[in-house]
């Protein structure tokens, strides 16, 4: 996880208002679907609810990430938590909750398996290990319950301590943290659930999480599929870059190892690729006939006409093995800064020392993502995802 930064009231979004129908379980195709919250400006971050425990349900905020395997959120009492959007689990006002004994396998916290787990960017989580009955989404949407190993936290440490969304729900292929993933639990549930298939369409507000398939109906273009590579995350290969018609990198050494990432806010190249992508960038659109905008600092663009966007920006298009095409459009590799309107800046970022490509929410934004596990591909589609609140 890599974040920067509910749709709630006090946040000027709404966890109401929806088509009940476009967003349930399908039980004919076993495909189950939730709602997304979140975006790139405010948020920095999308995330979905969980229902956990009987036989009241406790409402759980999660952040979706393809990045990590853990599910966890913090539990009260807590040594030090910070203040989020949904109040602490309860474990004791659960009757279907199991705290995990200590043994020999686990870093014991008392009588408890415990865990301690560290992030990217600095944060860290700890606290001990529950099983509980989880269902994806809010009670509507009427997703079948699957008893899911959970991570407790009575310590939250930097951005988990600081988000908004109560916890974490890690949707890596398998589990680095000694117990099964959400997600590994999901797919065991063949009674209800087509294994080895979900998806991810972000739109600018929010979008739809799907497991057992995909919802085709937000496709707007034909998939492109891309070979997964052999990890416990998901690592693509580009093998081209260009821009505008220009290219910017054609060889894979240039991305070096590249991860679809939910869990990071922007999309991060090598140094030198970086480079190369943001002045291709100031070299079309500084001279005529220019991309509708003039530069604003040394990331960002003041577009002319404001109501428009940056639709005169050509899109980014990755090339991968066998000449299969990915664009990457301007409103997704740009994203809309707060202050002043109309300033539009970089939603892609330099790795710095670390020559790999994360792929992260502005890559994936306005695409039905779906990560197909029993054939190892990723495919990728244009969509009009679905906005949560508008």
């Amino acid at each position: 996880m890599m974040s920067h930064g509910r749709l709630l009231l006090a946040a000027g979004i709404l966890r109401t208002g929806w088509d009940p129908a476009a967003a349930v379980y399908n039980p004919e195709a076993k495909i189950e679907s939730a709602r997304l919250y979140g975006n790139i400006r405010e948020f920095a971050y999308y995330f979905v609810d969980v229902l956990v425990g009987l036989p009241q349900p406790q409402r759980v905020s999660v952040i979706v990430d393809t990045g990590s395997s853990l599910l966890g959120f913090p539990c009260k009492p807590c040594d030090h938590c910070g203040h989020h959007m949904d109040p602490l689990y309860d474990i004791d006002a659960s009757v279907t909750a199991r705290r995990m004994p200590c043994t020999p396998a686990c870093k014991c916290r008392g009588d408890w398996c415990g865990y301690t787990q560290s992030y990217v960017e600095g944060s860290s989580i700890s606290g001990f290990w529950f099983k509980d009955e989880v269902r994806l989404g809010d009670a509507p949407q009427s997703n079948p319950p699957v008893n899911v190993t959970i991570g407790c936290h009575t310590n939250e440490r930097k951005l988990f301590y600081s988000q908004r969304a109560n916890g974490i729900m890690g949707l890596a292929r398998t589990s680095s943290v000694g117990h099964p993933t959400i997600l590994e639990e999901l797919f065991r549930d063949s009674l209800h659930v087509n294994t080895g298939v979900f998806a991810i369409c972000l739109s600018e507000r929010g979008g739809r999480l799907t497991v057992g398939g995909a919802n085709q109906t937000y496709q707007t273009s034909a998939i492109a599929w891309i070979q997964l590579g052999n990890s416990q995350f998901y690592v693509i290969q580009p093998v081209g870059l260009a821009f505008g018609g220009v290219t910017i990198a054609d060889s894979q050494s240039q991305f070096g190892t590249a991860l679809v990432d939910s869990g990071t806010t922007f999309t991060y190249f090598p140094t030198a690729l970086y480079v190369r992508v943001a002045a291709a960038i100031v070299a079309a659109c500084s001279t005529a006939p220019g991309c509708g905008a003039h530069r604003h600092g040394k990331d960002c663009w003041m577009i002319d006409n404001i109501e428009r966007g940056p639709v005169l920006f050509p899109p980014i298009t990755f090339v991968f093995a066998g000449g299969i095409i990915v664009n990457w459009a301007p409103q997704a590799y740009l994203f809309p800064s707060d202050s002043p309107r109309g300033l539009w800046c970089h939603a892609f970022q330099d790795n710095g020392a670390d020559q790999s490509t994360v792929l992260g929410i502005s890559w994936m934004l306005y695409k039905d993502v779906i990560f197909d596990l029993n054939n190892r591909v990723l495919g990728v589609a244009e969509a009009n995802c679905p906005n949560t609140a508008e």
